[in-house]
């Protein structure tokens, strides 16, 4: 009878158990969150919270295209006004006043909605957006509190800025890292503030912050600047869209 090495065959065990987890280890997408989330993105699908889609609702021939640049420093530059507003307001409102609400987001100036995004050290599937929401119609100053009008809100609250902060998004990519998916769910969590003359926060109780849409956008990465994207979606905007 032949017999085992036993100490060989246990140590050949080992290595084999070894190299497979190591091996396994290796294909673990180890890239942080924030890093994969940096770049300029342009949202090329968006549904509500039964899957119907939304993108109709949010973009149209006054706004070709809803991108975002994410900077390494956390800042955040977009054409999501309109997005932003649908997502706080909810849809029934935001529909009836769509039309109007984007005369008031002129994006060809190339001038951006601003705010910033936090992500937790590691690979978290959950971050903080915040959008900071101001009209950008050709320098009209109040364009804001127009379109806070437009959804009768007090006139206490009517403000030229708000900073719309939703916590807990999730986020995912698919296997190529060229596309990201934003989910509002029922995890997601929001604040919507002001700032006073320091600079302070101070709560803006202007809207229920319970009452935002919960809602899926696919992103798509781009190769080209914030600048670029924005100014060949003016240059050629869509035809067959428009407001359902």
């Amino acid at each position: 009878m032949r017999k085992t090495n036993t100490p060989l065959f246990f140590f050949s065990v080992i290595l084999s158990i070894t190299v497979f987890f190591s091996s396994c280890k290796k294909d673990e997408d180890t890239t942080p969150t924030k890093t994969k989330m940096e770049g300029v993105w342009v949202v090329t699908e968006a549904y509500d919270s039964v899957g119907t889609n939304i993108l109709s609702k949010v973009q149209n021939n006054l706004i070709p295209l809803t991108a975002f640049y994410l900077s390494s420093d956390n800042t955040v530059l977009s054409t999501g006004g309109p997005l932003t507003t649908y997502i706080v307001y909810g849809d029934s409102k935001f529909i009836q006043i769509a039309s109007t609400i984007n005369q008031y987001f002129n994006y060809a100036t190339l001038t951006f909605n601003g705010g910033e995004f936090f992500v937790a050290d590691g690979t978290p599937d959950r971050f903080t957006l915040e959008v900071k929401l101001e009209g950008i119609a050709g320098g009209t100053t109040n364009a804001l509190a127009q379109i806070l009008t437009l959804f009768n809100i007090q006139a206490q609250w009517l403000q030229t800025v708000v900073y719309h902060k939703f916590m807990n998004v999730g986020v995912s990519f698919n296997d190529t890292k060229d596309k990201m998916t934003w989910v509002w769910d029922h995890t997601t969590t929001a604040v919507y503030n002001m700032k006073d003359q320091y600079g302070n926060y101070v709560l803006w109780g202007g809207w229920p912050v319970n009452k935002f849409s919960r809602c899926k956008i696919v992103l798509t990465k781009k190769s080209k600047s914030l600048n670029d994207v924005t100014s060949d979606a003016y240059a050629h905007p869509p035809t067959k869209i428009k407001i359902d």
